[in-house]
């Protein structure tokens, strides 16, 4: 089987992640956190190809949840709120 690792800290994720799909493959994020900075970190990237910019993503939660975002700049404002909003409970 193979192991799933986190785009962002690197590290295999739990059964619980989250896991973000495009027209290309899938990438796996532990946690709120990570989600949030690879987000944020990818949707201000300068000279990011306007092609990434504008593709739907699907983000599937936890709870095996699915939402899909019509650009990634979508997902980074969900994402931002979600971990913030983890972080006040």
């Amino acid at each position: 089987m193979k192991r799933r690792i986190c785009s962002y800290d690197m590290v295999e994720v739990p059964d619980e992640s989250y896991v973000v799909t495009d027209d290309i493959g899938e990438i796996y994020l532990c946690d709120s956190r990570c989600l949030c900075v690879w987000a944020v970190l990818l949707a201000t990237k300068p000279n990011l190809d306007e092609k990434i910019k504008t593709q739907a993503v699907t983000l599937r939660l936890p709870n095996r949840e699915e939402i899909t975002f019509d650009t990634i700049s979508g997902l980074a404002l969900w994402a931002t709120s979600n971990a913030l909003h983890r972080a006040e409970s």
